[in-house]
């Protein structure tokens, strides 16, 4: 099948509905699985239901869920069945018309469809695909008041930010015929991008931002970041053109990514302080990811923005350290956690290491204590 038939497919999943609003179910299992992939920890297209894809289920059904949703990551992956494109492989002698649901007795595995397994493991593919799954999302005005919440901004802001974005932007976006919806209802990160590059644009936002003090800019910065994590869109890594590689296909060198969001300030530092990927040196700042090492979630303010937390590393290690397959330490050297499988399928090797201050000591030692999941 064509990327566009899975585009479609991942855009419009069956999924329950009540009181109007949609189960994330599906979206969160979807999302664990190719960040499992992404990290070389499903490096085969063999899915098992394991304690880490559960627990990555449960990262994402955090960030989606809302009243009383349960954490339930058996039913998308039984359930997933009904769109197409996953498979269940179910234990000898087992009939499949008996089986009404998942249990470890019945069901061996899932995969995907072969040509939909490539798209996940293209880095340029897999982010139009986990873009479209935030169409099945229907309450993203409370999700993005309660993303700002985890972020820290006082239920004030929140407040403030998501009526910017529901009235007053929306409002004069509608005056000058950009859009035909209210703002909370585009659920593409790239739309979005190209519509606030059009709202910054008009006279009547520029007067009012700058009497309020840049709090309509704030509040669309936030909304673009917030369809960014939503959607699991590594924006940090900036790629501005698709190279002539013979080892591309057509469809992905269809796709354009002009735009990635930085990190500012911090992600400069790391560029000034390490030059390149500061395990491997690779040089291409460009397709680096600025990484905190104590994550932003466990972080207070001034650790987001401490240099000495972050690390500059390339797209496929920044992923396994965030999923704590791998960690440092306080010499520098990798430590390989024992669930991944196939570290070499990452580029990995024992004798990686980069060179650690002082300063970096005590982040590392949270990212070893909370993150790693161990040899």
């Amino acid at each position: 099948m064509s990327l566009e038939w899975y585009v479609d497919k991942f855009q419009n999943l069956n999924t329950n509905s009540q009181n109007g609003r949609k189960s994330p179910h599906k979206v969160c299992m979807l999302l664990a699985v190719m960040d499992l992939i992404q990290a070389g920890r499903i490096h085969q297209n063999k899915i098992l239901f394991d304690s880490t894809l559960k627990e990555r289920f449960s990262h994402f059904f955090g960030q989606m869920s809302l009243g009383n949703d349960r954490n339930t990551p058996e039913n998308p992956f039984y359930h997933l069945k009904s769109e197409g494109f996953w498979h269940l492989v179910y234990h000898d002698g087992v009939d499949p018309d008996t089986v009404k649901r998942y249990s470890a007795k019945n069901v061996s595995h899932a995969f995907w469809d072969d040509e939909l397994f490539d798209y996940i493991n293209s880095s340029i593919t897999v982010n139009v695909l986990k873009e479209a799954l935030t169409n099945n999302l229907s309450d993203l005005a409370s999700l993005f008041q309660q993303w700002l919440l985890d972020l820290g901004k006082s239920e004030k802001t929140a407040k403030n930010y998501l009526q910017a974005i529901r009235g007053s932007i929306s409002n004069w976006m509608y005056e000058n015929q950009l859009v035909d919806q209210p703002l909370v209802e585009v659920k593409s990160f790239s739309q979005f991008h190209r519509l606030v590059e059009k709202i910054k644009q008009v006279d009547e936002f520029k007067i009012r931002d700058s009497r309020g003090k840049g709090m309509y800019s704030a509040a669309l910065n936030a909304y673009q970041r917030f369809l960014a994590d939503l959607s699991q869109i590594d924006l940090r890594a900036d790629v501005q053109q698709i190279l002539q590689d013979t080892q591309l296909n057509e469809t992905e060198k269809s796709i354009l990514v002009s735009t990635r969001m930085g990190q500012g300030t911090f992600r400069k530092q790391l560029v000034d302080m390490w030059r390149g990927c500061a395990v491997t040196g690779y040089k291409n700042t460009q397709l680096l990811v600025a990484s905190h090492i104590k994550p932003w979630r466990d972080a207070e303010n001034h650790e987001r923005l401490d240099k000495f937390n972050g690390l500059l590393l390339l797209a496929n290690l920044d992923k396994a350290f965030d999923l704590g397959f791998i960690s440092f330490n306080d010499a520098g050297k990798v430590m390989i956690s024992g669930q991944l499988e196939a570290p070499e399928v990452l580029g990995l090797q024992e004798g990686m290491a980069f060179h650690v201050r002082q300063e970096h000591k005590k982040y590392l030692a949270h990212h070893r204590a909370e993150l790693f999941k161990g040899f």
